[in-house]
């Protein structure tokens, strides 16, 4: 079973005029400047607050908690995306003075889990001095932690070794995966968003730990922090590119005989290309992928950087939305360039987790109606098996144009006289009086706009029964409804332009 991470929380912050770092690894860890760190590694402190998807005309109560940030110049402070999201308040303070002052989020990255913070009030930057961006620190080599993590309240200081280095997930979008510093410097609550230094300089940015296990700490390396400060130079963030495609390995022999592989030859079987995601109309079922810019791909799947090995897909980490990739591949038993141009994922049907959001849902009746998230399937009570159908369905949004953009749940059935014996639960949708929802505002309307008295809801599977909704007996119930659950607000759908 694959062990759980968990995510400290932390702050994180850049901008792109900040020297862009290097990627030679370094070795050494000289002794630090900690009267420059009081006043350039600073606490921060979030007032947030989380949805609640069950309930989600309600607004949840606020939580605090804390991270770090460190200043990288232009009045500029990185963190991390997690530090900040779904905040309502933000506060900073240097260790150098006692006053907290207000800030502000001005870029965040939810798939790199990196932000941007600055202060209005000038007088907070005041002697500061930014922190440099360095090198990507080498296997084995000795780094130091630097921030307020739990246990108290002083600048903390904790050194360690790099001990690994590899893609991984960002826990924080759940979905993303990008190269990631394992380190063994204890990094715990509060040390997200702070600076992870090596010879004087920034060689990471301190993120995630691991649940299960003793000093394991990450760090987010250069070369992500680079593609973010890269990404906001033009004054917002757009994100990385989704080359898209599903591959096998070739490390069949018999496979590579029937698709008729020179010997000696390595690469990856192209199996479809991800709809919405740069490779449609590029790449076709059974091209065998061997190079990605000039660079031989394994028949794991993987590339050699230096002296590692990383998923092939590593190369468009370091590109931006609307760069290219060329792909050597053989087709047909002939090879032939396929230049890709980059873009993101495009797909309202989304894996990574949503922030600084509010809940779409609809209450109409006793019934609450919501569209199918991953926020929602992490934040209620649901089955497995909904969890599993919605990854199945994911991965075959693949003919675009004719499936949905969105699955609709019946989510449950607030209890009342005019409810009873209805037992829905999390009831995925499949028509409305024989037309199929294309999203959940696709959904509101055919109820809304339904001409008979009585709507028909079918939904999927054969054991579930269609739900009827009686437009004038829901009209002389839906306000009393509402009275006794505490709904003021009886739907919420965000603007097309949020999407």
């Amino acid at each position: 079973m694959r062990c759980l991470l968990f995510v400290f929380v932390l702050a994180a912050s850049a901008f792109a005029q900040a020297p862009a770092p290097a990627e030679a690894p370094a070795k050494k860890a000289p002794g630090l400047d900690l009267k420059k760190l009081r006043a350039s590694v600073v606490q921060v402190f979030v007032t947030s607050q989380s949805e609640d998807y069950s309930r989600p005309w309600q607004r949840p109560r606020a939580g605090g908690s804390s991270g770090t940030a460190f200043y990288i110049g232009e009045k500029m402070l990185m963190s991390n995306a997690h530090v900040v999201s779904d905040a309502k308040s933000l506060l900073v303070k240097r260790a150098d003075r006692p006053k907290r002052y207000e800030a502000r989020v001005l870029f965040k990255g939810d798939d790199c889990d990196l932000a941007i913070l600055t202060v209005d009030d000038e007088s907070f930057f005041e002697g500061m001095e930014p922190l440099r961006f360095g090198a990507r620190p080498g296997m084995q080599s000795t780094v130091r932690a630097i921030g307020y993590p739990m246990g108290g309240t002083k600048l903390s200081v904790t050194e360690g070794v790099v001990s690994r280095i590899e893609v991984r997930t960002y826990v924080h979008s759940s979905a993303d995966s990008h190269l990631a510093i394992q380190i063994d410097a204890a990094i715990n609550p509060g040390n997200s968003g702070g600076p992870v230094i090596q010879d004087g300089r920034v060689a990471g940015v301190a993120f995630q730990g691991q649940m299960f296990g003793q000093n394991i700490g990450y760090m987010i390396p250069p070369s992500v922090i680079r593609h973010f400060l890269d990404d906001i130079h033009d004054g917002k963030y757009d994100g990385y590119p989704e080359i898209g495609i599903y591959t096998s390995s070739l490390e069949n022999d018999s496979l590579r005989q029937f698709l008729k592989v020179p010997e000696g030859e390595t690469g990856v079987l192209a199996l479809k290309a991800m709809p919405y995601a740069s490779a449609v109309g590029a790449i076709r079922r059974n091209d065998v992928i061997h190079k990605i810019d000039g660079i031989t791909i394994q028949n794991d799947g993987t590339i050699k950087i230096g002296d590692e090995f990383f998923d092939f897909s590593f190369i468009v980490e370091g590109k931006q939305i609307g760069d290219s990739v060329t792909l050597t591949v053989r087709r047909d038993g002939k090879l032939i360039e396929v230049p890709i141009k980059l873009k993101g994922w495009e797909a309202r049907m989304k894996q990574s987790i949503a922030y600084d959001t509010r809940p779409e849902y609809m209450v109409t009746g006793g019934y609450l109606f919501v569209p199918l998230t991953t926020n929602y399937l992490m934040r209620s009570r649901v089955s497995e098996e909904l969890g599993f159908y919605y990854q199945q369905y994911y991965r075959t949004v693949a003919q675009e144009g004719k499936t949905r953009e969105q699955l609709v749940l019946l989510s449950r059935v607030l209890p009342h006289p005019s409810t009873r014996y209805q037992r829905y639960s999390n009831a995925i949708v499949e028509s409305v009086d024989g037309v199929v929802p294309m999203d959940f505002r696709h959904f509101v309307e055919l109820v809304d706009k339904a001409k008979k008295p009585l709507v028909k809801i079918e939904f999927e599977g054969v054991n579930s029964a269609p739900l009827i909704l009686d437009k004038e007996k829901i009209k002389r119930v839906h306000a009393a409804i509402c009275k006794r659950f505490g709904i003021t607000e009886d739907r919420y759908l965000s603007a097309p332009e949020d999407r």
